[in-house]
């Protein structure tokens, strides 16, 4: 037990390998990863089930300011990253507030949606959550921050292969600063139990004319959602929702002007509900396209349907064997 893991060092051996101190215990960067990924990892500090303040950071920089980014490529790479030392000491006391901090809030039991982007098509490995196999019985162990949403939230990147996963978790947490969206803690494991190829050009998209748009609070900010009751012949699926926003917003950075629209509930609304109209006045089987190709991707790429998209079905399983007192 050390007094805070702010005092967390880092150590470089002749190799040029950096290694973690933490008292009188050295880890690789590696071990160190593997020591808090567990659902009862909490730092010393936690003498309650209140929140501290470096948790609340992480946890909100995960979330709002783009530090998913760095944690979650610390976490895949371990021992091969870029970071300097500041970077790299900064980032690991960030990982393991933010696995302390979610191991504190309450479970979410229920069902989760999380939508991947395989951009290497049918070449990759990548199952859309972890390590392991695309498949019916596979078992995948989360290594990095997995997120998902509680309704079913459409991310359109640009990729060949597009993986929409429904998972019923036991333990996900939902994020303080945005209550649609849950995080799973590191070495939570999921099961896939069903798995569907589909063919995007074959899915068709049905909605209420009476239909409205729907708020969500998406970070600090409310944002407008369109929703589609897809169907694939005679199928149904989740019903998906799709971010209605103008698109100059993706293609340009963004201005003094258009600063404070992107932060007008009403420039937004006043957009929103006239792609609503325009998607009601679609045929059922151009809206899932249309709402898919107008929209640009992370990089502002123009929009593409992807060549196969997978819809499957996984659980979260129990957690057992874990050192209920296990702390930094």
């Amino acid at each position: 037990m050390i007094d805070s893991i702010e005092n967390l060092q880092l150590k470089q051996d002749s190799e040029g390998r950096w290694h973690v101190v933490l008292g009188d215990l050295v880890f690789t960067a590696t071990e160190f990863l593997d020591h808090i990924s567990n659902h009862s990892f909490q730092l010393s500090e936690a003498k309650n089930r209140a929140l501290s303040a470096l948790e609340k950071e992480a946890m909100f920089l995960f979330v709002n300011g783009g530090d998913y980014a760095i944690y979650n490529r610390l976490l895949r790479n371990r021992e091969v990253h870029p970071l300097n030392r500041k970077l790299l000491k900064k980032t690991l006391v960030r990982i393991a507030a933010m696995q302390s901090g979610i191991n504190k809030l309450p479970d979410f039991s229920g069902s989760v949606y999380r939508v991947a982007s395989v951009v290497d098509g049918l070449a990759s490995t990548y199952n859309g959550i972890g390590e392991g196999s695309l498949s019916v019985g596979a078992t995948t162990t989360t290594d990095t921050f997995v997120g998902a949403c509680r309704f079913a939230f459409v991310v359109v990147e640009h990729a060949p292969v597009v993986i929409w996963t429904v998972i019923k978790t036991r333990h996900a947490k939902v994020q303080p600063a945005c209550r649609e969206e849950v995080t799973f803690p590191l070495g939570s494991s999921l099961k896939f139990t069903n798995i569907k190829q589909l063919d995007p050009k074959k899915i068709t998209g049905h909605i209420d004319p009476d239909a409205e748009l729907k708020w969500v609070q998406i970070g600090s900010k409310l944002r407008p959602f369109i929703g589609l009751n897809l169907h694939y012949g005679d199928e149904r699926l989740p019903d998906f929702y799709f971010l209605s926003e103008p698109r100059q917003f993706r293609r340009v950075a963004l201005g003094l002007v258009t600063y404070f629209l992107e932060r007008s509930n009403l420039f937004y609304k006043k957009y929103a509900l006239k792609e609503l109209e325009h998607i009601k006045r679609l045929p059922a089987e151009r809206r899932f396209e249309e709402m898919w190709t107008s929209r640009l991707d992370s990089a502002s790429q123009a929009g593409k349907l992807p060549d196969i998209i997978y819809l499957a079905e996984a659980e979260e399983m129990p957690n057992a064997g874990v050192d209920i007192n296990r702390k930094l």
